[in-house]
C-alpha cells in the first residue's frame, strides 16, 4: 500500500469516526423528545406534542440518511482497502 492509499484510508477512517458520532448525537435527540414527549403526557399541551412530532420524523429520517450514507461510505473504504 502507498502512502498515499494509507493516508486516504485514514482518512476516511476518521470521517467514519465522526459519522458514528453524528449518529450516536441524533439516537440522543431522539431519546431526548421521546422524555419530554412522556412529561408532557401531564399537562397536555398539543401544541408542543404536534410540534416534537414533527422533529421526532425529521430526526427519524435524518438518522436513517445518516446510517445508510455511513454503510455505504464504509463500504467504499473497505473496497479501497481490499484493493491495496
Amino acid at each position: 500500500m502507498t502512502d498515499q492509499e494509507q493516508k486516504r484510508l485514514d482518512t476516511m477512517n476518521a470521517v467514519l469516526v465522526k459519522m458514528e458520532d453524528i449518529k450516536n448525537t441524533q439516537k440522543s435527540l431522539i431519546e431526548k423528545i421521546g422524555v419530554v414527549e412522556v412529561q408532557l403526557f401531564d399537562i397536555q399541551s398539543k401544541d408542543l406534542d404536534k410540534e416534537l412530532e414533527k422533529v421526532m420524523v425529521r430526526a427519524s429520517d435524518t438518522l436513517t440518511i445518516i446510517k445508510q450514507a455511513s454503510e455505504a461510505f464504509e463500504m467504499k473504504r473497505n473496497r479501497l482497502e481490499n484493493e491495496a
